[in-house]
This record gives C-alpha cells, structure tokens and sequence, in this order.
C-alpha cells in the first residue's frame, strides 16, 4: 500500500509588502516536501524552504496530526522515523531546508541526488546563507531556519551521488526497492525519479519537470524522443507522481521570449540606461548566462556594455558548471567533437559554451561600486530573485528613481514577495491583463504609484555604543582568560597525579598513603602560631605529600611548632612533568617533530620565493570585521523605472502536461501544487482520455491518499521448515512463490515468522485452484533470440502478434511451421505438428516465464 501526502503550511505569507493581497491570499500554497510511505518504509520527496527561510509568516493547514503543520514542526516530529531522502532540483524550494533537517532535527537518513544537484544545491545554500548573514544577525534568537556554513559542508557531502539511468539496490530497512533516475530537464542534473517496489510496483516521481530542449540541457526523460532508445526512457509506471501548477498557463514560444528580452535589453543600453535581472544561485542562472554571453558575443564586441554578476558564490559556480559538460545537452558534445576534429595543432584551444568571455563577476554592490560607475549604463544580475535582501535589493533601490532604467522579470517569485508585487503591477499595466498566461510576451511599462519594504543592513557601532561594546569585549575576554588559566592548572594537576599513580603501582610506599595523609593533617593543625597567627587551625594546603614524604622533617624549621613537631610551610604548586616509557623505551611524541618540520618547510619557501610568500600570508589572517549592529526599516519610494515580465523559469505549461501524460499511460495518476481550478479541469480532461481510465487524484497540501489499500505488504521471516520445501521463480530480479502459511509470533515481535499451513487447514481452503500460475509479459522478440540462441532454431515474423519458427538455422530445407500468437491479455497459441521442434518452442515459452506453483 502506498500512502502520499504533501507536507508543510501554505507558501502564502499572512503578511505581504505589495498591494494586491487579495489575489496572493487565494493562491494555492505549494508544498515545499512531500512524504510517501510504501509499506514500511518511509521516503521523503524533496526538502524545500522559503526564499526567506522564515515560516513563522506561514499559515499551517487546518485540522490536527501528526503530517499538519508547518513544514518544522512536521520534521522535529517525524525526521527521525524517515528512512530515505529524495532531492529533484538545486533551488531553495526544493532543497533549502535540508541541510538544517539534517544538523538540527535529526533527518540522518541517507540522501540521494544527481551530482550537479549536489554540488549546485550546496553552493545556493551557501549564497543564501551569506547574502542573509549581512542583513540579520543569524547568532542570535531569531525565526530563520538556517544552518552554519559548516553545517551546510556536512550536509552535502553526506549525500549519495548517483547518475542518470543508474540503478541503485538499497539496503537497509529499505531493502527490495531499487532506485533510478532520470533527467528532468529545467536545471543542470534535475531529476524524475524511479523507484521499483516489489508490492506496488513502479513509481515515477516527476515534479518541476520541462520537456522542451533549453540551450545548455535537453527535455524530460519522460518520453522517448527520436534520438533516444526506448530504454532510455521511463516508460509505463504503476503510480506517477506530477506537478500541474502550470497547468492552465499556455508558455509563450522560446524564440519570442528570446527575442524580446534581448531587444528590451538593447534598447534601455543603447539609451545609456541600466537592467536589473534578478535571478536564483543555481538552478536558472546558467540558461540566462548562455543567452545573454552569446549575445553580448555577437552585438557587443568591443565590450561597450558590462555583463554582471553579483553573488558571492557566481564565479565557483560557473567554474564547477564547466565540470558537469556530461549533465548538459547533447548538441555541445557534438559542438565540441567537431571543433576539436578541426583544430589539431598545438596552439588549438577549444572554446566551451561555458567559458562566458564577457562576464564580469563581483561578489557585492561594493566590489560592482568600486568598479563601475553608477551612471555606465550596464546590465546587472543580482541574486537573491525574490528581492528581499542583497545585492538584488540594494541594486533595486538605485534603479527605481532612473525613468528610463529596467527592472527585467523573468519569474514571477513567492507569493509576498516585492518581485511578486512588482510583478502584480506590470500586470495590471497591461493593454490586456493576463496576456502573459495565454502565450503572449508583454511590453516594458511605467507602473508608477508609491512601494513600501522592509530594508535591513548592518552599520558600524560609533560613540556611546563602541565604548560600551568595548567594554563588554574586554570584560568578556578577561573571564575567559581567567577560565583558561583556571582550567590549564586542573589540567596539570591531574597529569601530575596520573603519573604518581602509575609510580607508585611497583613501589611499597602505597600502603603509606593515609597514615602519611593523617599525619600531614595532624602536624599542621596549629602549628608555627607565631607566623600564622589564630589562623593556623584552619589552614589548609593545595599539596599533599603521600607516602614516607610526609614524615619527612626538614632542615629549616624542624623544631619549631608545639612538642618540636616541626613546622610546614606553604609552597608554590609545582608538577614535576616525567617522562613517558614504556618496554621499548621513550615514547617519542611526533606531533613536536612534525610541527618542527612544517616550520622547517615554510623558511625554506620563504627564502626561495618571499614576494609570493607575503600576499599568502596575509589572505590567511583576514582582518577582523569592525564592530557592528543590525538595523531594520521601512522604506516607502516611488517607483519611476520600467517594469517587464519574461517567462523564463523553464517549466512544462498544461498544454504539455495535458499531452504527454495519457503518453506515459500512468496506471494511477497523483497531481499535486495545483489551485481548485487547475485540479478540475485537469481531472475532467484527463479523465477523458481512454489510456487514463485508472485512479486520478488531485491532492493538496496536507492531505493524505492511499493507493492500493486493498493491499498490504509486509516484512515477515521464513521458517527454516518451510525454505526448504518451497521452489522459487525469477522473474524481472525478484524470486516469487505461491505458499499457504500462518505466522507464529507475539506482539512485540518487529518480524514474525511464517511456518507452513496444517494440512487440514490447506485442506478447507475451497478457494484453491490447482495448477500452475505464469508471470510475466512474454515477447516474440525475446522467443525468436531463445530460440536461436538455445535450440538453433529458425523463427520469422509474419504479421503483427505472430512468429513463425522450425528448422534448423543453416538448413535449407523448407521449414516445418510452428506458429506462436499472441491473443489478448495473458494468452499465448501455439499451433504446430508434434515433434521435438513443438517440444522446443513449447518449453521456450514456458522459461520466459515465472512458474509458480498453486
């Protein structure tokens, strides 16, 4: 039985910063994971976050249990019962909230990802993280879910690369089921995937998916294509799993969208203006990147117009982008075969579509300041999309007082976010308001009117509060000096009794210890009254002398103190550090020796080459940040630049979705992210088309379904009595057999133990039909190859459904005929004169089969 549900609260702030909040309150919410539980096992879909990481602004689902609530809430409670994590695409919907999962509620399970989705999503977490980091202080108690940096390494690097069309056998408690994926398109390394149940069978996991060929990936591997083998494909599954967000959203054609964003971008250059284009980290950058670098190729030569990025990951992510030439379309490996069958001599270098010659990258608004003027006309992309914080922000507030400056769209963002509601107003502009969902591509406008947002920075303490920040610091540092020292006279006290006790283990002192302890104590109370005064009685010492030691007299003052016992004095503690041996000698402490020989390593380098050794000694001590406070404020502006929307988020429109799905032939049909209209005019569409006569559902956020709940599969152990009566059959990698048994087991059992049925139990079983069950799908392809490969046997095609065999395959006589036809669902003809040929082919049909014995 399969259970699926969509997990965490609406993706609707209760707040918004725009004005159209009426239409953002009754937008569908948009699952940020989704939960599927196939028998016992559990496997978590996805793993996604706001753009913002806070979801204290989110409305959790009505209703109570244990999967109702925001997205936190559900994972503190059922992280550690998940057995298995699936991450599709490197966006911060998709795998933003993992990396915090893991480090702070438990979710240890092991993860798998294609490798340009690990690498990607690990870089969009760290940009995220970064850009959040200058705008709020992360340290203290706040509402944002954001791990460390060294929590997001630790994250990423614990999950499980796998490759494309790669099937992967789990084990564990997650054992019989086998994993695969396959390309999803939309970003670099998406991915469908594929994961085979012996009990439910194949389920296909599509979500955020894209058919269509993009300059640096292809489409799906939904459906086979005319370059690709049908193998390549996903083919038929028992359950497919989609998302029809878009699905009553028409895509304009690629070109125009081309077209027009490029000649938006023309003429606002040209004018001597600027563009602002704010993107992701990760996952649609790189298709904005190809685009504009071949066009800046072609139109700017001479480089009159500068290309930005700013982010502060950007350059390690176009650098670890030109690693994954494998994950990106097949037309570039073409390209660049053929470039290099041209180029052969030395000085030949091959260009990559990923080299992007005309990019400038800055990792903040300061370095693009300090570099550019603010009147260069020039075209900026800004991370982070929903214009929130960073450099996306900060860029905005100088373009938004430019009337001739552009503010260039190209998703349309959360719901409350100040993209959205940009977004919202372009919209309202336009000649004919919501053009852009029926395939149109709308015109720059002048939206006009006044925007408030909420600004964060941090500024540098002055006056009064660097004075008393000063003094906190140097009364901090103090008690922690104190603390130091506290703790390293401990720790060599211990070391000192460490190695007096490891002493005294081949002496004869040991016995000693107490009367030498006692007589310590009884010799010093009350003496040398004249040096100590009335406070001899309570004196107390920090040492005290074991063994013989104690009754030891010294020289100076030996007879003073009442009755000439002598007097003790205090000393200064001091711990004899002995030397450590053992049957070899010496033990010899390497750490002294191999710090010695770095220190000797370093001279040696820096004798040899000191102008390269000082920039690299300075790079590894940065100068420590200023000291510095968080401010927050609300920021009202009129908004004179122009506004433009290009869809470019690379996404399949219901138009698609509505044809390749009855392609696909899903036996059951789960649909998720969509709003009430789009899940009814999905249902009644689909639901009219012949090879999508199963279950359809349509689920939303928060609510469970269940598929095949007429079946149920469980985890049972066979009786040794039974495993050795029983004769298995293969068929697709399993081993199946029909039994009759009863478990045995109490019920604290986790597995019970299957033994055989009596027999008078066997023998009341009315409903048992004696014979023998086949299982499979045979293929006259795959009799025809048996019969050559095993019987040198002719065989031949005669019409749809029918083969043709008998004869010897180097015989010329005629052959003697032996038809094999496939009749309906289950039933296979063979007709033929008996002999040993009939014989062969009879037992060639009966092996590509799973024999199984009612």
């Amino acid at each position: 039985m399969l259970e699926f549900t969509p997990l965490s609260g609406p993706y609707v702030p209760q707040g918004t910063s725009g004005d159209e909040k009426a239409d953002v309150r009754i937008e569908q919410p948009k699952a940020l994971a989704y939960l599927l539980e196939i028998d016992q096992v559990r496997v978590l879909l996805d793993c996604g976050a706001p753009e913002s990481f806070d979801f204290s602004g989110m409305q959790a689902p009505p209703g109570e249990g244990e999967l109702i609530g925001l997205l936190p809430d559900v994972l503190a409670r059922i992280a550690p019962t998940i057995d298995l994590v699936l991450l599709t695409h490197a966006s911060v919907a998709n795998m933003g909230f993992y990396a915090y999962a893991r480090a702070r509620l438990g979710l240890m399970c092991p993860a798998y990802a294609t490798l340009p989705v690990q690498t990607m999503g690990r870089l969009g977490m760290l940009e995220a993280r970064r850009t959040l980091a200058e705008e709020v202080d992360l340290k203290a108690d706040n509402p944002y879910c954001v791990p460390t940096e060294t929590e997001i390494d630790d994250a990423f690097e614990s999950i499980r690369a796998v490759r494309y069309m790669q099937p992967t056998a789990l084990d564990g408690k997650c054992a019989g089921l086998v994993l695969s994926a396959y390309g999803a398109g939309h970003s670099l390394g998406g991915t469908v995937w594929k994961l085979r149940s012996p009990s439910v069978g194949t389920i296909v996991m599509a979500i955020d998916w894209n058919h269509n060929r993009e300059r640096h990936i292809d489409g799906t591997a939904l459906l086979a294509t005319a370059g690709e083998q049908r193998g390549d494909a996903v083919g038929r599954p028992d359950v497919l799993i989609t998302s029809i967000e878009r699905g009553l959203l028409v895509n304009a054609r690629r070109k125009e969208c081309d077209a027009a964003l490029l000649d938006m971008i023309n003429r606002t250059l040209v004018g001597g203006h600027s563009v602002l284009i704010p993107v992701d980290s990760a996952p649609r950058l790189l298709e904005l990147l190809v685009l504009l670098d071949q066009h800046w190729a072609f139109a700017y030569q001479h480089m009159r117009f500068p290309l930005c990025l700013v982010s502060h990951t950007g350059q390690e992510f176009v650098e670890r982008a030109r690693t994954f030439m494998e994950w990106t379309t097949k037309n570039w490996a073409t390209q660049l075969l053929s470039d290099k069958g041209k180029k052969k001599g030395r000085t030949a270098t091959l260009q990559s579509p990923l080299d992007f010659g005309s990019l400038r990258f800055y990792s903040s608004m300061e370095a693009l300041r300090s570099s550019l003027a603010p009147s260069q006309a020039k075209v900026v992309l800004a991370t982070p999309p929903t214009l929130a914080c960073g450099a996306s922000q900060h860029m905005l507030n100088e373009m938004l007082a430019d009337p001739d400056a552009l503010v260039l769209l190209t998703s349309r963002s959360e719901p409350g976010s100040l993209t959205r509601s940009l977004f919202e107003r372009w919209n309202s502009a336009q000649s004919e308001p919501g053009s852009w969902r029926a395939g149109r591509v709308g015109i720059p406008v002048s939206v006009g009117g006044h925007m408030s947002y909420t600004v964060r920075r941090r500024v540098r303490l002055a006056g009064e509060e660097l004075r008393a920040y000063v003094e906190r610091t140097r009364a901090a540092n103090e008690a922690q000096e104190r603390e130091r020292t506290h703790m390293e006279r401990s720790q060599r006290k211990l070391e000192a009794d460490v190695d007096d006790s490891s002493d005294s283990d081949s002496s004869s002192d040991g016995g000693a210890d107490d009367d030498g302890e006692d007589t310590l104590h009884a010799s010093t109370r009350g003496l040398a009254p004249e040096r100590l005064g009335n406070e001899g009685a309570a004196l107390s010492f920090d040492i005290y002398l074991r063994g013989s030691a104690s009754r030891m007299q010294p020289s100076f003052g030996a007879a003073d103190g009442e009755y000439g016992a002598g007097v003790r004095y205090r000393m200064f503690p001091f711990a004899e550090r002995k030397r450590k041996v053992d049957c070899y000698g010496e033990a010899i402490d390497t750490s002294r020796w191999l710090s010695r020989r770095r220190k000797m390593e370093a001279e040696q380098e820096a004798k040899l080459d000191p102008e390269a050794r000082a920039p690299r000694t300075r790079r590894s001590a940065p100068a420590p940040e200023p000291p510095s406070k968080y401010v927050t404020e609300q920021v009202t502006t009129a908004i004179r630049c122009r506004i433009a929307f290009i869809d470019m988020q690379g996404l399949s429109d219901g138009r698609a979705v509505k044809t390749l799905l009855p392609q696909l032939q899903p036996r059951r049909l789960v649909m998720v992210n969509g709003d009430t209209a789009t899940d009814a005019d999905m249902v009644e569409t689909l639901s009219s088309v012949r090879s999508l006569q199963g279950e359809i559902h349509a689920v939303p956020v928060g609510a469970t379904i269940r598929i095949g709940a007429l079946t149920n599969a469980y985890n049972v152990r066979l009786g040794d009595s039974l495993m050795s009566a029983l004769r298995w059959s293969s068929i697709e990698g399993y081993n199946v057999v029909h039994l009759h048994g009863i478990t045995q087991g109490s019920d604290g059992d986790e597995v019970l133990t299957l033994v055989g049925a009596p027999e008078d139990s066997a023998a009341s079983d009315s409903q048992r039909v004696p014979g023998t069950l086949y299982i499979g799908d045979l293929k006259l392809s795959s009799l025809k190859s048996t019969l050559s490969r095993k019987h040198n046997m002719r065989a031949d095609f005669a019409g749809e459904g029918v083969l043709v065999c008998g004869g010897d395959m180097g015989s010329a006589e005629p052959m003697r005929n032996i038809t094999v036809t496939k009749e309906g669902t289950g039933r296979i003809v063979i007709e033929g004169n008996l002999g040993l040929s009939l014989s062969h082919v009879r037992d060639s049909v009966h092996a590509l089969y799973a024999q199984v014995d009612k």
